[in-house]
């Protein structure tokens, strides 16, 4: 794939200049090596380099003056940027001075790989479009150059295309789905799956699948053939399907299948770069996807210890959450809310009281009516809720749910008098289940009603205190009980 290529590494740390060098020499690459960005310009002077790899902090310049020096020097040599840390602006400008490709280290070599494989047909690219320009006398190679140069460019368009639909994902979409929609949509409406490894069956299974085949289905595999493609990160073709693994961090996590060629069956060279590129970017947002999750759940485990503490200190509020949650989720569900939405429902109305952590002991815990002084107090919990959750930005959504979890649907709530729609539809699920549960809860200052009575209530509330919608919603709900 990138075999005969000549390489100069610019790194001033010998480590990095040893490792890649070594990795490219074992691949069939000629590797020059600089430590600075004078060095660097000048092997480019004395030696017919094909493309570069470049820390973006070197000791006498930078990563773009020294993109900008090598384009200056010769505009066809593609350049790679290599970095330790995440910096979207420095991307961004890479990228528009003529940065092939931004990596971040430690350096993925299966990534690195597709990187200079893609590197080398740009430059390819730009030498034909010269040599078109030398033959112009020649009107048959001129078409027959053209020709190429258009399938070159569709190519790289749609390489452009696969970046910009995997950066478009927005956080309540399946990832898989995502992948698959992206496949189908570059590869014209062929079948497509998502497989996971069952090693132990020595199988990949279909996890998500696109398209009406039949063939989704597991497919056995042979021990040899498997670990080839885990340890190597092959691509693998069988029963005219074609199979690229998704590595994260050195380990294959699944590989998406697709249906070669309706005519032949076949998969182009070009076709298979495509789809490596695919899987290449599926293992990043899957990657990220997984780490999220993983923050998330942390915080929300933080979140409910402090549910748990104030639950502690009222008991009569013990399990109140857990109830408040199955309630609106189930209530949601009538509603028919998206799965984003239900998540959101599972984690607010797990802790939509936890700004009653600020409220102090002597309101909350007080046995009698609450004076008008203390009430307003009390009314502070949901601020205080927002702002506990929204120190966290992933929960930006859900802390606005939890604000506004005692607004009216007649505007004379708080904290904000929201009015109608204006209030997240969340906010007045919510709003309804917590209600219900507060009234037919005992408390020291008042009985708990009884279902009936507590349901009366809420129906007479409806349209005034609460969406009409979520209370009939509601209301259905509790005749399935």
């Amino acid at each position: 794939m990138i075999e005969g290529t000549e390489v100069l590494i610019v790194d001033d740390s010998p480590d990095i200049l040893d490792v890649l060098g070594e990795f490219l020499r074992l691949h069939g690459c000629l590797v020059h090596e600089a430590r600075t960005g004078k060095e660097a310009l000048k092997i480019l002077s004395e030696e017919k380099v094909e493309a570069v790899i470049a820390d973006v902090k070197l000791p006498d310049t930078n990563g773009i003056s020294l993109l900008e020096g090598i384009k200056s020097l010769d505009p066809t040599i593609p350049v790679i940027m290599i970095t330790g840390y995440f910096e979207p602006n420095l991307i961004v400008d890479s990228m528009r001075k003529g940065a092939s490709d931004f990596i971040l280290k430690p350096i993925e070599f299966e990534r690195l790989i597709l990187a200079l494989f893609r590197a080398k047909r740009e430059r390819e690219l730009l030498l034909e479009k010269m040599r078109i320009q030398d033959f112009l006398d020649d009107k048959k190679k001129i078409l027959f150059l053209n020709r190429e140069l258009q399938e070159k460019i569709k190519e790289i368009s749609l390489m452009y295309q696969i970046s910009e639909k995997f950066n478009t994902i927005k956080l309540e979409e399946d990832i898989f789905e995502k992948v698959l929609e992206v496949v189908g949509e570059i590869f014209e409406g062929r079948s497509c799956a998502y497989y996971v490894v069952d090693s132990k069956e020595k199988k990949i299974v279909p996890f998500k699948t696109r398209g009406t085949r039949e063939i989704w289905r597991s497919i056995t595999v042979p021990e040899a053939t498997l670990d080839d493609l885990l340890s190597k990160k092959r691509h693998m073709e069988m029963e005219n399907l074609f199979f690229v693994p998704v590595v994260i961090k050195g380990e294959c996590v699944g590989f998406i299948g697709m249906e070669g060629k309706r005519k032949n069956g076949k998969l182009e060279e070009g076709e298979l770069l495509l789809l490596k590129t695919i899987a290449e970017k599926s293992s990043v947002h899957i990657e990220n996807r997984m780490l999220y999750e993983s923050l998330f759940q942390n915080i929300i485990q933080t979140l409910k210890s402090l549910v748990i503490s104030i639950n502690r200190r009222d008991a009569y509020t013990s399990g109140h959450c857990e109830r408040v949650t199955k309630n609106s989720v189930r209530v949601g569900e009538i509603l028919g809310v998206s799965d984003y939405e239900k998540n959101i429902l599972k984690v607010t109305g797990s802790v939509h009281d936890v700004g009653k952590i600020g409220i102090p002991d002597a309101i909350l815990l007080k046995p009698g009516r609450l004076t008008e002084e203390e009430y307003r107090i009390m009314k502070n919990h949901s601020v205080y809720g927002e702002e506990i959750i929204s120190r966290f930005e992933i929960l930006a959504n859900e802390a606005k749910i939890v604000k506004h979890h005692h607004e009216r649907f007649d505007g004379r709530g708080y904290p904000d008098g929201l009015l109608s729609d204006e209030i997240p539809l969340c906010s007045r699920i919510i709003a309804v289940c917590d209600a219900y549960d507060a009234m037919v809860t005992e408390r020291p200052y008042r009985r708990a009603l009884s279902r009936e009575e507590a349901l009366s209530e809420i129906k007479r509330c409806r349209g005034t205190q609460f969406d009409p919608q979520v209370v009939d919603a509601f209301m259905e709900m509790m005749d399935e009980c």
